[in-house]
């Protein structure tokens, strides 16, 4: 089981952030929505087009063709005819087949007599009186492929309107005329082709505008997102500097009382260890008195440490700055604490690491943080155990000082509150070596974190400036 000291967001967070980004997907289902119903309507409004070109021209080329018959054109001049109709714009082709799909005339006179279709798939085409339409493939004479918007029915040259004699009459002359004239209606097609040119321009500016359209969704969202982290980010800042402010506060209580305390109690402290120190010199050997004065001796001490440790919490320090050897002040530091760690059985890891920069630190205050770190992970451990101390740079700017031991761990309900004055688990424990710690780490400009890992161990990491930044003093100008 791990755990990290981080923050968790409240109601208020999630709260805030369903109302920043519920509206952004909102108006983008709505666009998204908007949009490809305009591109299906500008779609719709070229086909339509399309198909009334189509229908005009296939009409246009019947009455022509009727006209033809009326005046016994020959079977060239109405492929003339065709030709003619076909150089309109946009128009790729026109045909007429039978039944099997075999050209009876095109607007390409090289093509007459060759296959438009398969049978089959004039029978798959289900062509009726009504005009119909499909998207297909041309091929030019120069062996390119377009796409082609298609529009076929029954080729219906005979009839002009619902009169039955105009149809009679329609019928007499259709027996002069050649081949072409007398196909049976229901067994001639008309087909008439226009390139998409103009659809394909129409979809691919819609395409592009819905493109720029969600583009600049995407970027509503994402300054949305962004703004909603700065806004998270500006609310932790915030927090984190309120309870700076409450943690300094405190420490300036403290200090306040600590003050006062230290002279009033230290003086009434030194008299009874003296007394305790009489008593005990008088006391028989072995004697319960003289057990008795140890034990006052012992616990006037005991007070004199907290309130020295309560001082050093609350004292403004001015640090010694200086440009030292890492692994030397580890390694001193280390070295204090060796034989208590041998007598528990607690093994030392440390590789010193000879291409480390110089730190501009206080090395004493440093290795008063890391002794309070070392003896509070082996009185965790116990016994049997191990406790590690690494070092590494980071960008040539940081150090970060890692000490994991293999104690019990830390509860998570203590793991947020072990930095604060007086938070102790320990029955002997005074609750203000982390405190310290983080104090001396914050003196020299850097940060403290803490994981535990339940029940398998602890780590520390403090990260600190190779060199220390100056305070910037303010000019005063001449007044």
């Amino acid at each position: 089981m791990t755990t990290e000291l981080k923050e968790k967001p409240g109601l208020s967070s999630v709260l805030l952030a369903w109302l920043v980004i519920g509206p952004v997907l909102l108006l983008i289902g709505i666009i998204i929505t908007l949009a490809i119903k305009d591109l299906q309507s500008g779609r719709e409004v070229e086909i339509q087009s399309l198909r009334d070109k189509s229908a005009v021209l296939i009409r246009s080329f019947e009455s022509g063709a009727r006209t033809g018959m009326g005046m016994r054109w020959r079977q060239d001049q109405r492929q003339i005819l065709l030709e003619e109709m076909a150089y309109q714009p946009g128009v790729l082709y026109l045909a007429i087949t039978d039944r099997s799909g075999k050209i009876l005339a095109h607007s390409d006179p090289m093509r007459v007599g060759s296959q438009l279709y398969t049978a089959q798939q004039i029978e798959a085409l289900q062509a009726t009186g009504a005009e119909q339409w499909h998207m297909t493939s041309f091929v030019d004479q120069q062996h390119n492929r377009h796409n082609a918007f298609e529009a076929y029915r029954f080729f219906k040259p005979l009839k002009r309107g619902n009169g039955h004699g105009g149809h009679m009459m329609n019928m007499h002359r259709a027996a002069e005329t050649p081949a072409l004239d007398n196909q049976d209606e229901e067994h001639t097609l008309i087909f008439v082709a226009f390139d998409t040119l103009a659809l394909d321009a129409a979809q691919a500016k819609d395409i592009r505008n819905t493109s720029i359209l969600l583009f600049i969704l995407l970027l509503l969202a994402l300054t949305s997102l962004l703004a909603l982290f700065w806004a998270r980010r500006y609310r932790r800042s915030r927090r984190q500097l309120q309870d700076e402010i409450r943690r300094k506060e405190k420490l300036a209580a403290i200090g306040d009382l600590a003050a006062g305390l230290a002279h009033e109690i230290r003086n009434p402290l030194s008299s009874i260890k003296g007394f305790a120190k009489y008593f005990e010199g008088r006391s028989p050997q072995g004697s319960e008195e003289q057990a008795l004065a140890k034990v006052m001796t012992k616990e006037v001490d005991r007070l004199d440490r907290v309130i020295s440790e309560l001082l050093a919490l609350v004292r403004p320090v001015d640090l010694r700055l200086q440009q030292v050897d890492i692994n030397e002040v580890i390694e001193h530091s280390l070295h204090l604490i060796r034989q208590d760690a041998e007598s528990r059985n607690v093994t030392i890891h440390y590789c010193r690491d000879n291409a480390l920069p110089l730190v501009e630190i206080d090395p004493d205050r440093l290795t008063q943080a890391l002794l309070n770190l070392y003896l509070n992970a082996i009185q965790a451990i116990g016994t049997d155990g191990s406790l590690a101390v690494r070092v590494e740079p980071v960008g040539g700017e940081r150090l970060v000082i890692t000490v994991t031991d293999s104690g019990k761990g830390i509860s998570p309900d203590d793991l947020a509150k072990i930095f604060n004055p007086y938070f102790t688990t320990k029955a002997t424990g005074t609750g203000l070596g982390l405190t310290i710690v983080q104090k001396v780490i914050e003196e020299h400009q850097g940060s403290i974190t803490v994981a535990s890992h339940v029940p398998s161990g602890t780590r520390f990491t403090l990260a600190i400036p190779v060199r220390q930044k100056k305070p910037e003093v303010p000019e005063h100008g001449d007044a």
